[in-house]
């Protein structure tokens, strides 16, 4: 094969980076503050109970994002590697002794 067509992965690193992503991944929400319940704020309340809710949502589908983006890096170190595994077994299977 041309060296210059050739497209390696690291195996090792790509396990390494997945790992990450997959620690990253983990979310916890964070507990809601206790707010006031005085009658002339209960607009801002309801208004910043809003925004966390949206900020929460959001940050779980990130986590989720994370978490995919990391099994789609376990899993292309795993292809990759029985890739190579079947191609080296085939190469080896052609050699005359």
């Amino acid at each position: 094969m041309n060296p210059a067509h050739a497209f390696e992965i690291d195996l090792e690193y790509t396990r390494s980076l997945a790992r990450d992503l997959d620690v990253a991944a983990v979310f916890t929400p964070p507990q809601p503050a206790v707010m006031p319940t005085d009658s002339t704020l209960a607009d801002f309340v309801g208004t910043l109970n809003q925004a966390l809710d949206n900020l929460t949502a959001r940050s779980k589908q990130l986590h989720a994002d994370i978490a995919h983006v990391a099994r789609s890096g376990f899993a292309l170190a795993d292809a990759t590697e029985a890739t190579d595994s079947a191609a080296s077994s085939a190469f080896d299977g052609f050699q005359v002794g």
